[in-house]
């Protein structure tokens, strides 16, 4: 008689086993092909990247150095040049080390004229080597040859060096 009841039983949870497969195989699916197929992030932060202004085309940024100073990771540089025509700033080189930085979104923040945001939803952003992960913000401007890039820089004055006292010199 345990026999024949444990062959019911087996019998009675193959049917319940079969019946929620047969209701989820004429289902949609809810996975997706990844590499052909793509779902649109919302809330994503992608990579930094510089606001293109819509007048000029060319970046917002004035290199005041408050997205450096801020950044928890110290990802960023940025390399500041003197105008040749009038002595003004320029910005010469900006990186961000994405090896670095937690997307944390300050020095998006405190930029005072709004230069930075965050990029298109970028989810796969990955690489073989670091060197791809220090990305050039200035890039994209340099290849289109936005006005900001094409400022000629003053040549850097070399600074004196200074000889101390009583080293070589003659004593009177």
């Amino acid at each position: 008689m345990n026999y024949l009841k444990k062959i019911i039983q087996g019998f009675w949870n193959l049917s319940v086993g079969m019946t929620i497969t047969m209701r989820y195989f004429f289902k949609k699916p809810v996975t997706v092909i990844y590499p052909k197929e793509r779902i649109p992030m919302k809330r994503f932060k992608g990579p930094i990247a510089f606001v293109v202004d819509e007048k000029s085309s060319d970046h917002l940024c004035i290199a005041c150095n408050a997205c450096i100073k801020t950044c928890p990771s110290r990802c960023m540089s940025l390399e500041i040049g003197k105008s040749a025509a009038d002595g003004k700033r320029v910005l010469t080189d900006f990186k961000v080390n994405y090896m670095l930085c937690s997307l944390c979104s300050l020095c998006i923040e405190v930029c005072p004229t709004d230069a930075l945001k965050h990029d298109d939803p970028n989810y796969d952003f990955v690489s073989l080597t670091q060197k791809e992960l220090v990305m050039d913000l200035l890039e994209p401007f340099e290849k289109k040859g936005t006005p900001l890039t094409k400022i000629p820089l003053a040549p850097a004055t070399p600074k004196p060096v200074a000889t101390p006292t009583g080293a070589g010199g003659s004593s009177t």
